[in-house]
């Protein structure tokens, strides 16, 4: 059997690499593009939400068709923490502890 010993190091990602890995639906082993994975973790797709009056309960519809993650931030820029809930996979509920105002990054 040959075995590889050494490789040229490529540190840049382009449209002919593939990725091996198994195909969760067939369950056979292939070849995934850069363009397979980066569909299969959402691509770009983020959303800004913009809460402008102050609310202790924010419901953003998103319509990203995902269970994104959350930073939310006041107006002044500070991260702010608080309870989150999915209510499905286009919509998210956040409860905090006062009324502020700020925005929720989705992604």
């Amino acid at each position: 059997m040959a075995r590889i010993n050494t490789y040229v190091t490529d540190t840049t990602i382009n449209d002919g690499d593939k990725w091996i890995g198994t195909d969760i639906l067939t369950g056979k082993t292939r070849n995934f593009t850069a363009q397979d994975i980066a569909t299969y973790v959402g691509g770009t797709k983020t959303y800004t939400f913009t809460q402008a009056i102050a609310a202790e309960i924010w419901t953003i519809d998103h319509n990203l068709e995902r269970f994104p993650s959350i930073t939310v931030v006041d107006s002044s820029g500070n991260i702010v923490v608080g309870f989150s809930t999915y209510n499905d996979s286009n919509q998210i509920t956040l409860i905090f502890s006062a009324p502020f105002s700020g925005k929720a990054y989705l992604n």
